[in-house]
């Protein structure tokens, strides 16, 4: 199954683009997807989006097929299409 994964921000500077394309095996998880992103962009990328292994930040916000999504453990579906996942980092502004 093909997964597109838009990227927004810090994230898409840090991987140079702003759409990713993977292929995935059938049941492949929101983790499987971050995990490839990890190694294709590496460390500082990955630690953007990880507060701790397995624990995002929580001004990471992750929509899978246009819904929010917090498990990392969520089976894409992507229904003949590819699936379509967005990453986005909300930042608190600074200065008050």
């Amino acid at each position: 199954m093909v997964v597109n994964v838009r990227l927004f921000g810090i994230l898409a500077i840090l991987a140079g683009e702003r759409m990713v394309a993977f292929e995935m095996e059938s049941g492949a998880t929101l983790g499987d997807v971050i995990t490839g992103l990890g190694k294709r962009f590496g460390r500082e990328f990955v630690d953007r989006i990880f507060r701790i292994p397995g624990e995002m930040h929580s001004y990471c916000q992750v929509f899978v097929n246009d819904a929010q999504v917090n498990d990392l453990d969520v089976e894409l579906k992507c229904n003949g299409s590819p699936a379509e996942v967005g990453i986005i980092l909300l930042m608190a502004s600074e200065g008050g």
